[in-house]
């Protein structure tokens, strides 16, 4: 993987960057005599349809509070004006999926995954409720592991039983090796033992918490597990008197040969590091500090992830969920891109924006006032753009413009070529 490639400046960003360099000089040299100060620039107005709007500088630290300095509209000058979205009521909002509800609030992998897993439910209720009296019919959730050799994915699927209240589970693992299988042989209270299942390389059923997981690996060495439990325990408080299920069945089903990994064409990486450097020196001002670190990327989920930390103060960890201090730097693939217009969460922000920069639209969530830790703390907003291969977004409340947050999401270099 080669760094991201050194680029010229288009000239509007190097005069604003030099312009803001020139003002971070200019405030320190009142404590320096020998620096010249040097004047600030004036507003800047773009005239709209009834009227006239003032584009005033924006920052994720401070919503749409004016600060020094005009905005500097980010790309080419563009003919189409800022476009105001209204927020509305988002179901199922947990006020983290502030963008990511684009892929039902579970991340990239549960939109591309989503009817692999219907599958598998299906096969698994031809050999484990034939007549549809038990299996839960819709998939609600995605397990997964990533190995040397591959990924696991996998589901947890409510069992019920007629006349109780309790709720039971069938999970189902599908993978290339052992390693994501589950199986923990080795552990105190897990009892391990190989089994005689005509049709595939090895069988093993392992019984463990009250739990007992099938498990096989096929002749092609897909390694299948399914776990039978009395508790959903994710779901429920409340067992079922039981999965009356046997051995034959379930192994049947785990052998099946439509249980595969399926085979993902996936875009170019980008890497996190060079991410979180060019974060650094494109997103964040002059004179402020701030440092980054690399988030935990998985590949077959969101490509790169970063957090800018320090941005404003000091934190104590590395969370960016709404921690003052914090800038979230996502790249995910772009997949079932959704419609701006409805992803301004009433609960999130009290008013979006969506900008056309050369004929590319960017998202613009400017947050609520709010409360971190019972004290009052900055807005969390988002700027979001939805490009052909990764969907870019910075999210947090750092001492970053929004106009510095629009170049960043648009640069093509986040949108490599295969």
């Amino acid at each position: 993987m080669t760094g991201i490639p050194e680029r010229r400046l288009r000239p509007h960003v190097k005069a604003r960057r030099e312009a803001e360099l020139m003002q971070a000089i200019s405030q320190e040299s009142r404590t320096k005599k020998w620096m010249v100060p040097v004047a600030a620039a004036a507003a800047v107005a773009v005239v709209a349809t009834g009227g006239v709007v003032v584009a005033q500088r924006t920052s994720l630290l401070s919503g749409d509070k004016q600060i020094a300095g005009p905005l500097e509209m980010s790309g080419k000058p563009s003919p189409v004006p800022d476009r105001v979205v209204a927020p509305v009521k988002v179901p199922g909002g947990d006020g983290r999926g502030l963008w990511p509800a684009a892929f039902n609030g579970n991340g990239v992998g549960w939109s591309r995954d989503v009817p692999v897993l219907q599958e598998y439910r299906d096969v698994l209720a031809e050999y484990l409720d034939p007549t549809g009296e038990h299996l839960e019919k819709t998939v609600s959730n995605m397990q997964g592991s990533y190995a040397g050799s591959g990924r696991t994915i996998g589901t947890k699927l409510g069992w019920t039983v007629e006349g109780e209240d309790g709720l039971g589970m069938v999970q189902l693992a599908v993978g290339l090796d052992w390693d994501g299988a589950g199986l923990l042989c080795e552990d105190p209270g897990w009892t391990c033992e190989d089994a005689d299942r005509p049709g595939v390389k090895v069988a093993r059923i392992a019984t463990h918490d009250g739990a007992r997981t099938y498990a096989v690996e096929r002749s092609d060495g897909t390694v299948v597990a399914i776990t039978l439990d009395s508790l959903f325990g994710n779901n429920s408080s409340i067992p079922v008197s039981g999965v009356d299920l046997g051995e034959k069945e379930v192994m049947a089903a785990a052998a099946d040969p439509r249980l595969v990994v399926p085979e993902l064409d996936l875009p170019p990486e980008v890497d996190a590091k060079e991410l979180g450097r060019t974060a650094l020196k494109v997103l964040v001002p002059p004179g402020t500090p701030a440092k980054s670190y690399d988030g935990m990327p998985m590949r077959f989920d969101h490509e790169a992830y970063v957090v800018l930390t320090d941005v404003k103060k000091d934190t104590s960890d590395g969370s960016s969920s709404g921690e003052p201090g914090t800038v979230d730097v996502r790249l995910e693939e772009t997949l079932n891109p959704i419609q701006m217009d409805k992803a301004c969460a009433r609960a999130d922000y009290k008013r979006c924006i969506i900008r056309t920069v050369d004929g590319s639209e960017v998202f613009i969530g400017l947050g609520k006032k709010r409360r971190w830790m019972g004290k009052p703390a900055d807005p969390v907003n988002l700027v979001v753009f939805q490009g052909p291969v990764y969907t870019v977004s910075v999210y947090g409340d750092g001492a970053i413009p929004v106009d510095r947050a629009v170049d960043f999401v648009l640069d093509q270099t986040w949108q490599p070529k295969g």
